[in-house]
């Protein structure tokens, strides 16, 4: 798989996609109808032309351009739309198209479903336009070489074509989409069954023409739509559409245990998604309780549980910061770092990117993560010092917590480090620490005496002896902490 990023838009392009690409290609390059004289017509028509074969493999490179350009720039056209709606995009590029995500939402309005769907032909519509024009003023022009004349006729046909073909009213199409967001509006739920009818008879149309005009590629492609017409209709018939999951009883109980776990009431809202584990609950909602169950675990430090349930989210998208911290929990860092580097690239959220730097230092490669833009040391340090210390890697955690403390000297840090070092069991290191804590304003005895992280050091003297120290109720502070910096125990 290959990623990268347009704007802020990130876009995965699945070896699917590369495969299908490359038939197409080999299709196109067939044809002399884009081109039929000059180049590269001339030479292709002759298998005997030195050029030939050159020629050929040029043409396929430019069709696989083309054609994934083409693919791009029309979910580029729904994630364009899907921006200025409020809702993060991500784009695939997977099989014969694409598919464009809105995240954040299950079901949009119906208006913004329609000018969401309409957004991907009207960007390749547009291109192929732009190509067509650009092709008749520089031929207008005299200025025209064979090659460019090759691609902007291509870019017109592909893209007219497939524009053209995608508004047809056929399930899984665009225009299948929007026929069925308006029908519904129109008329309530039989309009989406009359839309599938309605799919269904022009697919059936259109293989049989394709059929009788030989062409079985374009029969096959419009038999799977009607096919999948056939299922929308037996889901209608169950009840599951077109409102779909969010139909199910169950829906409410997961909405609910979402808005608890945002509460951070995480007993309860378990509670409420196991019960969406059942069989006879769907799919689509069974993923979605996995979901909310594995942010759960890791809210309790359980990444082998989160992971557990993230591999069993089906339809749904996982962020990779979600699977990045199930793999540093259990220790896997090799295979969490490429995670947290996509999700810190994706997000642009110093949350994450702190947490990425965080791996990194566990990772032992501490000169890669200060190169990291907008890096604060200091916070990076004290992510990988939490890790470690859900890990129960108390000395390392102690270690982490020593070098935040170095970089932004301050009382939490000095204390996050004699609480780690005391679970580690260096009474000593502890002590040192305790003291800092209390040279850089620690000053609360009442927590120092109560908190359990420093039941080891409490029958020591020493510790007795700075206990004394502080003062019998924490001084009165007129600021707040430093903008940004770590609080955990003190």
């Amino acid at each position: 798989m290959l990623r990268f990023k347009v704007g802020r838009i990130p876009v995965d392009v699945h070896f699917s996609h590369v495969v299908i690409s490359l038939v197409l290609a080999f299709s196109f390059t067939q044809l002399n109808s884009v081109a039929p004289t000059g180049w590269p017509g001339a030479i292709l028509a002759d298998r005997n032309h030195p050029q030939h074969d050159l020629t050929w493999a040029i043409c396929m490179g430019l069709w696989m351009v083309m054609i994934s350009g083409s693919v791009l720039v029309h979910e580029l056209g729904h994630a364009t739309a899907a921006r200025l709606m409020g809702y993060p995009p991500t784009v695939h590029l997977l099989g014969l198209g694409g598919l464009t995500r809105a995240q954040g939402v299950e079901r949009m309005p119906w208006h913004q479903d329609v000018l969401f769907t309409l957004a991907g032909p009207g960007a390749g519509l547009a291109l192929g336009v732009l190509a067509g024009l650009l092709s008749l003023a520089l031929g207008a022009a005299g200025w025209l070489p064979g090659g460019l004349r090759y691609v902007l006729e291509g870019l017109f046909f592909a893209n007219l074509y497939w524009t053209l073909m995608n508004l047809v009213p056929i399930a899984a199409l665009d225009g299948g989409r929007v026929a069925s967001a308006v029908l519904t509006r129109v008329l309530g739920r039989p309009g989406f069954l009359v839309a599938q009818i309605l799919s269904l008879l022009l697919g059936g149309a259109v293989v049989l023409g394709a059929l009788l005009a030989r062409q079985p590629f374009i029969a096959a492609l419009f038999g799977l739509l009607a096919f999948r017409t056939i299922s929308n209709i037996t889901a209608y018939q169950r009840g599951e559409l077109p409102l779909g999951p969010a139909a199910h009883p169950m829906a409410a109980s997961l909405q609910r245990a979402e808005a608890l776990f945002n509460e951070g009431k995480l007993p309860e809202a378990e509670l409420l998604a196991k019960d969406a584990l059942a069989d006879t609950t769907p799919v689509a909602l069974r993923s979605r309780a996995h979901l909310i169950l594995g942010w759960i675990a890791l809210k309790e430090g359980q990444g082998r549980r989160a992971l557990d349930h993230f591999t069993q989210v089906q339809g749904l998208e996982v962020p990779p910061h979600a699977l990045a911290a199930g793999f540093s929990l259990i220790g896997d860092e090799a295979r969490a770092i490429p995670l947290w580097a996509q999700a810190a690239a994706q997000a642009q959220d110093p949350v994450i990117l702190h947490e990425f730097a965080g791996a990194l230092l566990r990772a032992g490669r501490e000169a890669e993560a200060r190169r990291l833009p907008g890096l604060r040391a200091a916070l990076a340090y004290l992510a990988a010092e939490r890790v470690h210390a859900v890990r129960k890697e108390f000395d390392r955690a102690a270690l982490m917590a020593e070098a935040a403390f170095h970089e932004e000297p301050s009382a939490t840090l000095a204390y996050n480090a004699a609480c780690n070092w005391a679970q580690a069991g260096s009474s000593a290191a502890a002590l040192r620490m305790l003291a800092l804590a209390s040279q850089n304003g620690f000053d609360d005895r009442a927590h120092a005496l109560a908190d359990a992280d420093l039941t080891s050091l409490r029958p020591l003297p020493e510790f007795q002896a700075w206990v004394e120290t502080l003062p019998s109720a924490p001084r009165a502070r007129e600021g707040a902490q430093t903008e940004g910096a770590p609080v955990t125990r003190a």
